[in-house]
């Protein structure tokens, strides 16, 4: 069956092919160049035409312009240039659709493929012509015809360009025989881009005129929300153009890829079929939340009273008080009703806490009264909703409706347990044992239930489900129904509490705070926040599994915290004065764990509190005459690692990354610094790797929610603001388009356009102005100021009526710019308020209105392209932002009513200075609540509450109600902004295709070259050590080349690859001036060396077509063309270029021995004449050491660069000062590192150059690094020699850089290290740009505000008053001290200091500092009151709230995009990361080997049962139980000085451990040693479970305390709470993945814990020996490497490390310098600033957020590929596979034979099964449905032959036949992908079956894998193709040959037949078999004489005698 007929010709190429021909071969044009790849990014531009097509080409030239200017894109190492030249397509491309299409192809030659990629400067190629970018040229050369195909573009002669590829390097050649292999391999492409089914990429329109049809019209109504909500934010920063008021209409370019239209008809009628399927478990899951929008709307779109079932058992459908109440119900009014009951109760709630805070009283208030009144009238109403509609079962509502319902017990899984535990012990068993009575009916699959489903019946459509009953769930069955009736039961309870204020005496407060609870339904009732809501509805069951694993690993480090600190906050040193005895004093919060003796200052242990010696000192030891006294837990004993729920508490302060370093200091003083891994792993495992994972889930449920809205599966009503936003705008649109503007009109805006850049320049003046302004401005400066903003107002003014004039003729079109209004409104109140009287009248209030003239910088960013194409990628969503910001403050203040209820009065009013934030009211509630949802110092009122609550069960609710606020506030809503942000700069869907194959070309193509061809050193011993296979390696990279070029042909064909300039048009003034002047430049003489040097050129991967001069032969060929001829002419014309040092040329003996010593540093190395190959790649084992001095001379200076940093980790300042003899010794140390790199730079130099040589030292960045560590260690070295210590401290901290090094060694640290730093920096630098423009008017702004208003005097008086002395008391001291006024550490008395405190507030860490100092300012040097101007506080809260989402949320989408972009993750599609997180899980799944049970004696077989199987249900169950009961044991640990506890768990963990020893040891036993070793896991449980049983054994038998042995003993104790995670699906899933993901998790650690190291050596040189400040403590200091590691550790999540960076800028008169020793303690502030200020950068806004996209990469399609429809990889699904193959391979050897695959199919049933008859059709169903067998007789059988009959005439033929054709074809894949093992491998074969059952291959492959699986598929089919054939030519010769020996005997005589034949009966005689057709070469036999021949003597022994007998 041929294929090649269904190819599609693209009619675009013909016309471009016929007008070609015209032009003929007289003209010879340039080489065309479509696509210069040089960067690590796909630009953006391709992203624009595809998502914007509108747009015209000038609307994309802003965003070519930006990603033209990325910085640094030639600064490090490069890829190699791919590019497409076209040069001639052969006279018979016209005949030969394949030829026309332009295809190629290529395979491997491995021997001519080295050092592909050389890190070299780009060459400008600005001079190629528009004509060049966009056309193809064709030349026909005389003689043979040749056709190449360059991703490039270079722009060069033909000349050169013959020449450079006449000297290219070939990498691989395409013969004749694989030319039919390519070809049908374009040929499957072209099919499946045509069919009607499914497209793999979007079909280009030529033309973009063309008009809709209905399909494209439905399409374009499901997309028009979002459509229309991006538009909006669009035109938000758009002004009008002359064009745009005529309203002409741009063209968009006809190259612009998009949707294919003509599939759509198609792709709905498959989405009728798939999309049901994808959807089925989001209908599900929001079915019951349609009753619930029903319930809040009234039901106003459905009236019907259709009721069905008994209500409560008691109410008819027809009862008429149901129906009676039922029309209330369900009236419009009553909802509306209901809506004023929950308004009024919140305006009662606020009302009394803003009023009288106090107290909430029920009987004694008109408040109460009210609230009473109101929960009656609830009451009612859940009273009616119940006997309408039912509490729970509503099962006739879906009876009715014809779907399926679900009871409680599959919703919580229940009945999947029972099914689970049925098929292990028996159905009767279990029932017996059972409490719950499941309907045993539906787990056997009866006909009256749910039927199985079948792939090939007509029946099962969701087309056919019956949908007129409306869906009315019982009252339980909503959410918002459930929390009503839970908030009304808690409203009487808390009633009858209230008696006598029981409540409030024992501090029973919960149940008021759950009687407001209802409250929060208020912020659902907007219908803009729909979109929200739906992601969180529909990422619901993922998030609750995301918290189910975070609760595990929760209460595991809870644990943890429990065993290592337990009573370790308890120590604080108390000082007792040696005067006075009774008089002692406790340095509170300074903790301990030891104290030194007075006299002898000998190291003493810590005191209990019964004045029992502790068992040894450890810690921060207390001063003389002080004591460790183990006393009480601080915060009046609340916050602890004493118990479980005290620890969990400290743990999940951990989790929140704010303030949890304190705890972790306060720990490492009370223990020891190793304290501090418990909050490092902590932190890892929890904030970074499972919060990162709720990110994940929360990003991909938007988007999977997005994709659903769009496809109109939801519709989302808008908001009121909404529709009249909309009709207002259609009123005044309507009434625009009434009237054009005049001619003059027209000219009179166009010359307002051109001057418009000087109104802006206005407002860039002012703002600067405004600027100017300090707290030391005098009068006449302020005056000046004022005099230059009232001016400024009036140019504006003149500016609007300059506008007003342009539309005077028709105003409505001014009023379509919302902007021009803005700045008309703003123009006239800024011109109000500036005027003097107004503006001394309104006194500080005009700083506040000065808003409006700051608002004005939004055109100084639009006039910015830079600035306004950021903004319009971040404001894509900005009414979703809009709406979603309105929620979360209607939210914020719903909660603050709660917890006023709840808290308020808690903490008393006199903390208010100590404790300004603690729910004193509403407000202060509010603002308590956004604090804790920023995270800054939110555990201060987490601990005042605690403090304060009257008993422990108010502290513990109180405790979790914030932690539940904390949680929704900032992991849910937070990360909500994140994914819309992150959705707004994503891909669209349907351009992701294009875009994905332009990545693979630039970046994974020539990646997957380098990695072939180059090898490190490291990678070559890895090879030789593990001796992996070379065949293989060959294997694959001939594939690969051959799949390239196959997709560099799709690429040309579909016009993929020339988008890069598509609607692109020079700048109209950086063009001009570049070519006056950089133009000019490059022609100077001395210049012309270096800008005319051909070794900044990047090497091009070429295919080349070629023919003979006949055209008989042809010829595909790749190449490297690496510009060798115009390098070698290059250095002819400059001899000297080559010659290092101008005096080594290249034939020097001395050069060319250090040229054997280390690989060139770029490029390849030449003599001038040609060049030489590296010749270490990876596939070749005889160059794999080819270079052995080479390798040697890097491995040793690798192991000296790591003994360099080990010696600076070492040598510290401080040990260097402690040592004198340190001096002296280290100096030789010193001269050895010298001199060892300083032989290094002379090798390197001398080797390849320094500058200007073809391989110069400077070209390649890793040595720009080691020079400049050279530099610094000579400098240090002399520095040292001249005992200057304070310059060598200086340069010493450059040392540290060398560490970068030891990047090397993984390749992709190295990797990452370059995205991080250099290929993301340009998208560091937009996002910072983004905060930028925030920052500054915020800037001016909180200037006027706050300017002079922060300063306080130390004695609390004004500053009149602030001078001389004053006492104050110390302790029980009075000391003199100065008066002095000075201002905090974060202040706005100038727009530097008001800009670096809004920096660093950005970071979240100090504004909450700012916002109490400015809240209680009350003046200019006046005394601060708390909350004396509370109105200072929406200024912070305002900018806070705003670069928590558009700068920290912003920084971490802006990372996300830029890794998944560079990874090429952002161009893939939902269902191929649906597929690639599958194949990750599939991926990790190994066959389970299973002993010989036959060969089992009875014991060990019965152990194996027992130990292996778990058989017997009551031994599984009693070790279950011991599992439990160690598990209880782990949380009831808490402290007790007396150990009366630890008697009990010592008994318990005794016995629980000899339990597991003897389950393990029968284990080994039954499975044995050779299995039980083969698994990883159980040996590690083993290990563990006999160290935790020996440990347990030396705790009895030793007494004394060891050091440490507690710990360890409790820490294996606690391992064993791991042995959960294998019983559980989720975890197991979760920790499958994060294997998979293990090794790109480890390798950006690596790279983190290498930036950690450097900058922990530089900071610890540099700061090592600086004094102590207020911020820094013992521990929390840069003395030690340590340390310094320690405190880095701090600053990465944002903790202090402002206040840090100030301690450390300590300088004179603050300091010492000691000139004799030249030791200084003092800082260094622009080192401080350097270092902390990019560490913060580094680390916290790009690491941390490199973390995240990971995570999301690796996490987020775990539960969409994990659930629903596609569940392929789900625990179940595997481990019913595994256990049908281990059927088939007992050994788990991973293979089995071809002949069992069918075998193995048609053993289980699930998704990971694939064979014809499945379902319900399957025999084992339909002998279970319709057949009946009597027990007592097995041949009684009944048949349902009815129900038979009507089940098989269901069969749909078509299907049918076609699902046995992909049965074939899934056979003889196996077979393919095979045909190099022995069987069908175990990992190939469950990573093939999805591809059959779930996925369709066009839909989940990305390019490379769909293009490798056409080819695999072009030779199955061509297999069955020909095994049909051969089957039909075995026939006939079978028939040939019975016929040959039929004829043959009927022509022999006959003979007498034997005897004993005759007394044979018939059946007896049985005829002779077919002979069987042997194809073999030896055996295929064409002749009947031959067989007869071969066969004659056995035929004529048998029958021949018996024929001879008959004729007788």
């Amino acid at each position: 069956m041929s294929r090649r007929d269904l190819t599609q010709k693209n009619p675009s190429e013909t016309g471009d092919r016929h007008a070609a021909d015209e032009h003929g071969s007289s003209t010879k044009p340039k080489v065309q160049v479509l696509v210069k790849i040089d960067r690590a990014e796909t630009n953006l531009d391709l992203e624009l035409a595809q998502s914007r097509p509108e747009e015209t080409p000038s609307a994309l030239d802003n965003h070519f312009e930006r990603d033209s200017s990325d910085f640094g894109k030639d600064t490090f190492a490069k890829r190699p240039n791919l590019s497409i030249v076209t040069q001639q397509r052969g006279s018979s491309s016209t005949d030969n659709p394949r030829t026309a299409s332009g295809q190629l192809s290529a395979t491997s030659n491995k021997t001519h493929f080295k050092n592909l990629t050389t890190p070299s400067k780009s060459r400008d190629s600005s001079d190629a012509t528009s004509n060049e970018r966009h056309s193809l040229q064709i030349d026909r050369h005389s003689g043979s015809g040749e056709r190449r195909h360059s991703l490039n573009s270079r722009t060069y002669s033909d000349t050169d360009n013959d020449d450079n590829l006449r000297s290219a390097t070939i990498i691989s050649t395409i013969d004749e025989g694989d030319l039919n292999d390519f070809r049908d391999l374009q040929d499957d492409f072209t099919n499946a881009m045509g069919n009607g089914s499914s497209t793999w990429l979007p079909q280009i329109r030529s033309d973009s005129n063309v008009p809709k049809t209905s399909a494209e019209a439905d399409e374009d109504a499901h997309l028009s929300d979002y459509e229309e909500q991006r538009q909006n934010s669009r035109s938000m920063m758009r002004t009008p153009s002359p064009s745009h008021v005529r309203g002409s209409n741009s063209q968009a370019h006809e190259s612009v890829l998009n949707t294919p239209r003509n599939l759509h008809n198609s792709s709905i009628k498959k989405f009728k079929k798939v999309g049901f399927e994808e959807t089925e478990e989001f209908e599900e899951r929001v079915a019951s939340d349609s009753s619930e929008s029903d319930s809040l709307t009234g039901l106003e779109k459905d009236n019907s009273l259709n009721l069905h079932g008994n209500s409560l058992g008691l109410f008819s459908p027809k009862n008429r008080f149901r129906v009676k109440l039922a029309s209330i119900v369900m009236n419009k009014w009553a909802y509306r009703f209901n809506l004023f009951l929950s308004i009024w109760l919140v305006s009662t709630l606020s009302v009394a806490f803003l009023s009288d805070p106090n107290k909430l009283e029920y009987y004694s208030s008109l408040t109460g009264a009210l609230l009473f009144a109101v929960n009656v009238l609830y009451t009612i109403d859940i009273l009616a909703q119940i006997i309408v509609f039912g509490f729970w079962d509503d099962s006739q509502v879906f009876h009715a409706r014809g779907e399926d319902y679900k009871t409680i017990y599959e919703i919580f899984g229940i009945t999947k347990f029972h099914q689970r535990l049925e098929s292990k012990y028996g159905a009767d068993f279990v029932r017996k044992i059972s409490p719950f009575k499941i309907s045993y009916d539906k787990l056997a699959g009866k006909p009256a239930h749910k039927q199985i489903k079948s792939s090939v019946t007509f029946v099962g459509s969701p087309d056919k489900t019956p949908a007129e009953v409306p869906l009315h769930r019982a009252y339980a069955r909503s959410s918002w129904n459930r929390i009503e009736l839970i908030s009304t039961a808690c409203f009487w309870m808390s009633l009858f509490l209230s008696i006598n204020d029981y409540d409030y005496k024992h501090g029973i407060r919960i149940f008021k705070a759950l009687a407001a609870l209802r409250i929060l339904k208020l912020a659902t009732e907007e219908g803009s926040q729909s979109r929200i809501l739906n992601t969180l509805k529909f990422g619901l069951p993922q998030l609750i599994s995301v918290c189910f694993m975070l609760l595990y690993f929760w209460t595991l480090f809870g644990i943890l915290g429990v065993q290592s600190f337990q009573g370790s906050m308890r120590r604080q040193c108390v000082w007792t004065n040696p005067n006075d005895p009774s008089e002692s004093y406790t340095n509170s919060m300074q903790f301990c764990g030891g104290y030194l003796e007075p006299v002898t200052k000998k190291k003493m242990p810590y005191i209990f509190s019964d004045n029992e010696d502790g068992p040894i000192s450890k810690g921060f030891l207390c001063p003389q005459y002080s004591k460790c006294v183990s006393t009480e837990n601080p915060f009046n004993g609340r916050v602890s690692f004493d118990n479980i729920l005290s620890s969990m508490e400290l743990v999940f302060v951990t989790i929140s990354a704010n303030t949890f370093t304190d705890i972790m200091y306060y720990t490492m003083d009370s223990d020891s610094m190793a304290a501090s891994l418990f909050f490092v792993f902590c932190i890892f495992f929890l904030n970074i790797w499972m919060i990162n994972l709720m990110i994940a889930v929360l990003v991909s449920s938007f988007e999977k929610a997005n994709k659903l809205s769009r496809k109109g599966l939801r519709k989302e009503a808008p908001s009121l603001i909404e529709r009249v936003r909309k009709k207002i705008m259609k009123l005044v649109e309507s009434k625009a388009n009434l009237k054009e503007l005049p001619n003059w009109s027209l000219v009179c805006l166009k010359w307002y356009q051109k001057v418009e850049f000087i109104f802006v320049l206005v407002i860039v003046a002012d703002l600067i102005i405004q600027a100017t302004l300090n707290s030391e401005s005098s009068e006449d400066q302020m005056e000046t100021i004022f005099m230059f903003d009232r001016a400024a107002n009036y140019v504006l003014l003149f500016e609007s009526l300059i506008r007003i004039i342009c539309f005077l003729p028709n105003l409505w079109k001014l009023l379509m710019t919302p902007t021009y209004m803005f700045d008309i409104c703003s123009c006239i109140v800024s011109v109000i308020i500036t005027i003097p009287q107004n503006r001394k009248a309104l006194g500080q209030g005009y700083y506040w209105l000065n808003i409006l003239q700051i608002l004005r910088f939004y055109r100084v960013i639009t006039m910015i392209e830079v600035t306004r194409n950021l903004w319009k990628q971040v404001l894509g969503n900005a009414l979703l932002i809009w709406n979603l910001s309105g929620f979360y403050f209607l939210f914020l203040f719903l909660v603050s009513v709660i917890m006023s209820v709840y808290f308020t009065g808690s903490v008393p009013e006199t903390e208010k200075g100590e404790i300004p934030f603690a729910f004193y009211d509403l407000s202060n509630s509010f603002l308590t609540l956004f604090i804790i949802g920023s995270t800054e110092n939110w555990t201060d009122s987490l601990y005042a509450v605690q403090q304060y609550a009257p008993n422990y069960s108010s502290q513990f609710f109180g405790s979790v109600l914030l932690i539940v606020w904390f949680f929704l506030a900032n992991f849910v809503m937070l990360n909500i902004f994140i994914a819309i942000i992150a959705e707004s700069l994503d891909t669209p869907e349907e351009g992701k295709r294009s875009l994905q194959i332009r990545h693979y070309l630039q970046h994974v193509y020539p990646e997957k070259i380098k990695e072939f061809t180059s090898s490190t050193l490291a990678r070559r011993i890895k090879k030789r050590i593990f001796k992996d296979s070379t065949d293989e390696t060959s294997r694959d990279f001939r594939q690969f080349l051959f799949r390239g070029t196959a997709i560099v042909s799709i690429a040309q064909q579909h016009n993929i690859m020339d988008l890069n300039d598509v609607g692109k048009k020079p700048n109209e003034y950086f063009p001009r001036l570049s070519k006056l002047g950089f133009g000019k430049l490059k022609k100077l003489p001395f210049l012309k060396p270096f800008t005319e040097n051909p070794f900044g050129n990047k090497p091009e991967v070429v295919y080349i077509e070629s023919t003979d001069s006949e055209g008989l032969n042809k010829r595909y060929t790749l190449k490297l063309n690496d510009f060798e001829e115009d390098k070698l002419k290059y250095m002819r014309v400059h001899p000297f270029y080559n010659n290092t040092y101008f005096i080594f040329p290249p034939n020097h003996i001395f050069r060319q021995f250090c040229q054997s010593l280390v690989p060139p540093c770029v490029g390849k190395r030449t003599d001038g004449i040609r060049f030489f190959e590296d010749n270490t790649n990876i596939y070749e084992s005889d160059s794999n050491f080819r270079h052995l001095k080479r390798d040697i001379f890097v491995g040793f200076i690798s192991i000296t660069t790591i003994l360099m940093v080990i010696y600076s980790c070492f040598i510290t300042p401080l040990y260097r000062m402690k040592h004198f003899a340190v001096r002296e010794w280290s100096k030789y140390f010193d001269a050895t590192f010298v001199i060892i790199f300083s032989l290094e730079f002379i090798i390197k130099t001398v080797a390849d150059g320094l500058i200007h040589t073809p391989n110069a030292y400077l070209r390649n960045p890793w040595n720009c690094i080691d020079i400049t560590v050279l530099v610094s260690i000579w400098i240090d070295f002399v520095a040292n020699l001249k005992n200057d210590d304070d310059l060598s401290r200086l340069f010493r901290g450059l040392t540290a850089l060398r560490a970068l090094r030891c990047l090397t060694i993984s390749k992709t640290a190295r990797a990452t290290f370059n995205q991080v730093l250099f290929d993301g920096i340009g998208k560091i630098i937009g996002a910072a740009t983004i905060s930028l423009t925030v920052l500054f008017p915020f800037s001016v702004w909180g200037l006027g505000i706050l300017r002079g208003r922060l300063g306080v005097c130390n004695d609390g008086v004004d500053l009149s008053k602030c001078y001389n002395e004053f006492t104050s008391e110390v302790f029980d001291w009075e000391i003199l001290m100065p008066r002095t006024y000075s201002e905090p550490y974060l202040y706005m008395n100038s727009i530097s200091s008001a800009f670096r405190s809004l920096y660093e507030i950005v970071s979240l860490e100090g504004w909450v500092d700012i916002l109490t100092n400015s809240m209680a300012s009350t003046g200019v040097g006046t005394v601060p009151e708390p909350f004396a101007t509370t109105t200072n506080g929406l200024f912070f809260v305002l900018f806070n709230f705003l670069s928590m989402v558009f700068i920290l949320t912003l920084f971490v989408s802006f990372i996300i995009r830029n890794h998944a972009r560079t990874t090429g993750s952002a161009f893939l599609t939902i269902e191929e990361k649906s597929w690639l997180e599958v194949k990750r899980l599939l991926s990790q799944a190994r066959p389970e080997p299973s002993p010989e049970i036959l060969s089992m004696g009875s014991v060990r077989l019965f152990i194996y049962r027992l130990a292996v199987e778990k058989s017997f249900f009551w031994y599984a169950l009693f070790l279950q139980l011991m599992l439990y009961v160690h598990i209880l044991t782990l949380l009831v640990y808490t402290y007790q000085e007396n150990g009366s506890l630890q008697s009990y768990q010592n008994a318990v963990f005794m016995l629980s451990t000899t339990v597991f020893l003897i389950q393990e040891i029968f284990y080994i036993i039954g499975k044995g040693t050779r299995l039980w070793f083969a698994k990883k896991w159980d040996v590690f449980k083993f290990f563990i479970v006999i160290c935790s049983f020996a440990l347990n054994i030396a705790r009895i038998v030793r007494h004394e305390a060891i050091l440490g042995f507690t710990n360890i003993r409790d820490l294996f104790q606690l391992v064993i709470f791991l042995f959960v995670i294998p019983q559980n699906d989720v975890l197991s899933e979760l920790i499958s993945t994060a294997m998979a993901s293990m090794p790109s998790i480890l390798s950006l650690t690596y790279t983190w814990g290498i930036l950690f190291l450097v900058y922990a050596i530089a900071l610890n040189q540099i700061f090592g020996l600086t004094k102590l400040g207020p911020n820094t403590t013992g521990n929390l200091n840069f003395r030690t490497v340590v340390k310094s590691l320690i405190v880095l550790f701090r600053c990465s999540f944002g903790e202090g490390w402002n206040y840090i960076m100030d301690d450390i800028t300590v300088t004179e008169p603050f300091c010492y310098v000691d000139e004799s020793t030249g030791h200084s303690d003092c800082g260094s502030k622009p080192y401080a600033y350097v270092l902390l200020m990019s560490w913060n950068i580094l680390s916290m806004y790009i690491f941390l957020n490199m973390f995240v996209s990971l995570v999301l990469e690796s996490f987020s399609y775990l539960y969409h590929s994990g659930s629903g429809s596609k569940a392929v990889a789900s625990r179940d699904e595997i481990r019913r596979f595994k256990n049908a193959w281990k059927k088939f391979d007992p050994d788990g050897v991973g293979e089995i034979e071809h002949s069992q695959l069918p075998r193995l199919m048609h053993s289980f049933d699930g998704k990971l099964s694939f064979k014809v008859w499945e379902g319900r059709l399957s025999v084992k169903n339909l002998v279970a449905n319709y057949m009946t067998v009597n027990p007592l007789d097995a041949y009684d059988v009944k048949v349902d032959l009815v129900g038979l009959n009507e089940e098989l005439q269901s069969i749909d033929r078509a299907k049918i036949m076609e699902r046995k054709q992909q049965y074939r074809r899934f056979v003889q894949e196996a077979h393919y992908l095979s045909a190099f093992k022995n069987g069908i491998t175990f990992s190939k074969i469950i990573q093939q079956i999805p591809l059959y059952t779930a996925y369709s291959p066009q839909e989940c492959l990305g390019i490379d894998d769909y293009v490798k699986r056409l080819y695999v598929m072009g030779k199955v089919d061509k297999f069955l193709d020909n095994e049909r054939n051969v089957e039909v030519l075995e026939m006939v010769v079978t028939r040939w040959k019975y016929l040959s020996e039929c004829r043959s005997f009927r022509s022999r005589p006959t003979r007498p037949r034997p005897k004993y034949a005759s007394n044979l009966s018939s059946t007896e005689l049985d005829p002779p078999d077919t002979p069987g057709l042997d194809v073999g070469i030896n055996n295929f036999s064409w002749s009947p004489r031959q067989v007869h021949q071969n066969r004659s003597g056995s035929f004529d022994l048998y029958w021949g005698s018996t024929g001879s007998h008959s004729s007788q």
